[in-house]
């Protein structure tokens, strides 16, 4: 990759692995094996079934923020673009107030947070598009960077390159982003990143 001016990174299972069971999240939601979490609670009427099912998700969330661990080599590839002037972002469809939970408890910042009740949640592009009119970067300039389908997908239909995080076995989608990143340790290599500042 050329031209990365602004990097945009999922949050659980990217940057950490917060160890959340999604399918121990479902069940206990009443939710059918496989539905997309947040999608399926956007199905089910107001009311008590519903609140419960919030509940539920809010302690899965929270739990996920006390006990997440940072992938290798994270740290130090946000410290390598910190430097270069290149801005980072997260956008997840986390709550904020797991997220900001999560990036508290490691001490990371990032210029954007943005989260589930900041806009549509992935696959959408309005997030990524949100983010690169603050930047005031052309999204072909800004990647997006995920472990999950939807990460991949709303980075493509916002116009930008993706990049799948998949430390262990590669997904059968795994086609669909520009490059597979095994290891944060070699992403700036794979992305080519270098100094967004101007000469």
């Amino acid at each position: 990759m050329t031209d990365v001016r602004g990097v945009i990174f999922d949050l659980d299972g990217t940057l950490v692995d917060s160890r959340l069971d999604f399918d121990a999240m479902r069940l206990e939601m009443g939710l059918p094996q496989g539905m997309p979490i947040l999608e399926g609670l956007e199905q089910t009427p107001a009311g008590p079934q519903r609140d419960r099912m919030v509940a539920i998700m809010r302690a899965h969330e929270l739990r996920g923020a006390d006990e997440a661990i940072l992938f290798s080599g994270v740290t130090q590839f946000l410290a390598q673009i910190r430097d270069l002037g290149i801005p980072s972002a997260v956008l997840t469809r986390n709550s904020r107030e797991a997220a900001e939970r999560t990036l508290g408890r490691w001490n990371l910042t990032f210029s954007q947070v943005v989260t589930r009740e900041d806009a549509p949640p992935k696959p959408d592009p309005a997030g990524p598009i949100m983010i690169a009119r603050k930047w005031g970067i052309p999204v072909t300039q800004i990647v997006m960077v995920g472990d999950y389908l939807f990460d991949i997908e709303a980075g493509r239909r916002a116009g930008m390159r993706s990049v799948l995080f998949a430390p262990q076995e590669i997904p059968d989608y795994a086609h669909l982003a520009d490059i597979v990143l095994k290891d944060f340790r070699d992403a700036a290599t794979l992305l080519n990143v270098q100094s967004a500042r101007s000469p």
